[in-house]
């Protein structure tokens, strides 16, 4: 009996570290996602850095002169890379995120 109850508690604690080891895992994961989706670099050939970094902006400028001007070239970007013109949406991009930008602590006015 005693044997059996000793089989039986390893296997939790087997099953306890197992589980513990793959949320550790999914943790890690999670958070070298994140630190890579936070990264804004431009330039890189793949708009797609450009598009989360506006995406991460945009309702944080609502109060931007050029919010919506922003919004419709944000849309015209995305068009340009669905068909393939990656350097095109990498402009509009650019383009987009100047008209949300502060420079000076003072949004573009055009």
């Amino acid at each position: 009996m005693c044997h059996r109850l000793m089989h039986s508690t390893h296997k939790y604690t087997h099953m306890k570290h197992h589980t513990l080891a793959v949320i550790l895992a999914l943790l890690f994961a999670f958070s070298i996602h994140t630190v890579t989706r936070a990264g804004h670099s431009t330039g890189n050939g793949t708009c797609t850095d450009d598009i989360i970094h506006w995406q991460n902006m945009i309702e944080k400028r609502t109060d931007a002169p050029l919010y919506e001007d922003s919004k419709v070239m944000q849309s015209k970007a995305i068009g340009a890379k669905v068909t393939g013109k990656t350097a095109e949406c990498e402009t509009l991009m650019e383009e987009a995120l100047r008209m949300i930008r502060k420079t000076d602590g003072e949004y573009p006015t055009e």
